[in-house]
């Protein structure tokens, strides 16, 4: 994949603390059948840089590197790829994923031939440390129709980051909002709809997407953090339609309510038995789960019961609060 001079995709790969991925990715766009594109590669300030560097040394003939001073937010680093390109379209990979070799040359027909479409995702394929191992992106997150606002706030479309867009609608839409840590893509995936843009999908699995599995518990609350911190941005929009608003708070009070039942289950394994009823009652006043009540109702008449039980079921998840 020689640097083209002037190509029609410009694929953006942020890389930080995905050293050892690194070189399965770009041999993934080394197979692609499609072959006007450029690789634009933005070291955010890696902490493992000097390995970085040495695993890119057999692609630096092929890729665009640009190597930032300290780490600013994935964010950043997607916005500083899309500010280096001057494609047509700009096709996102994350450091740690990989594309089949048909990604490139199905999403850019599609986008070539549908003027009216501003971006397209593919279906993925699970790989990595997890039991999602094999199964695929629309299986766990089914999308039927066309891509609304409504269906993007209330998640029942579910976009994950390896997509191809066009460029001028991204910068229409004002980029990656650098303030937001996580739940970044998912706002701008809703500002491209609202600035009048079109999204597509199609149903071939074109993508590996890598899932890396760390303390699980951590990082649901900080994706559910993320998640709320941008139903807060939409909430405090003064554009918002009147049906938009109801969106974003049903969807901030989903948020807050699955937040409530992660701390309650931390809790709960920390033995701390009042505290754990108060915060799985006031998640499920939203979620209305059955499984709930009945665990909030065994851990009122028989907490020894419970606690046995959820240590023998989950003997690491919650245990560094323990």
């Amino acid at each position: 994949m020689p640097i083209t001079p002037s190509p029609l995709v410009s694929v953006v790969i942020p890389c930080y603390n995905a050293t050892q991925y690194i070189a399965e990715t770009l041999n993934s766009l080394r197979a692609q059948k499609f072959r006007d594109f450029e690789v634009i590669l933005v070291n955010d300030g890696c902490p493992d840089t000097e390995n970085l560097e040495r695993a890119l040394e057999p692609y630096r003939d092929e890729i665009v590197y640009i190597k930032s001073g300290k780490w600013a937010s994935i964010s950043s680093s997607r916005n500083t790829g899309i500010n280096a390109s001057q494609a047509r379209y700009v096709a996102f990979l994350d450091s740690d994923d990989a594309w089949e070799p048909d990604y490139l040359s199905v999403l850019v027909g599609i986008l070539e031939a549908n003027p009216s479409i501003d971006l397209v995702y593919p279906n993925a394929t699970y790989f990595g440390d997890t039991a999602w191992t094999g199964a695929t992106f629309m299986e766990k997150y089914p999308i039927e129709g066309e891509v609304t606002i409504e269906k993007l706030v209330r998640r029942e479309c579910v976009i994950f980051i390896s997509v191809t867009a066009r460029r001028e609608s991204l910068i229409r839409a004002g980029l990656f909002d650098p303030l937001i840590r996580g739940g970044e893509d998912w706002d701008v995936w809703v500002r491209v709809v609202r600035t009048g843009g079109k999204i597509a999908y199609d149903r071939r699995p074109l993508a590996r997407y890598r899932l890396r599995e760390g303390s699980m518990s951590a990082d649901k609350l900080d994706l559910l953090r993320n998640g709320l911190a941008v139903c807060q941005k939409y909430l405090n929009m003064s554009d918002l339609t009147a049906e938009e608003r109801g969106w974003w708070e049903t969807c901030a009070q989903t948020y807050r309510a699955n937040t409530d039942l992660v701390r309650g289950k931390q809790a709960l394994y920390g033995k701390r038995r009042e505290e754990a009823i108060e915060l799985l009652t006031r998640a499920n006043d939203v979620l209305k789960n059955p499984r709930v009540r009945a665990a909030i109702l065994a851990l009122r008449l028989a907490p020894a019961l419970v606690y046995s039980y959820i240590h023998r079921r989950y003997p690491t998840e919650y245990a560094y609060l323990h």
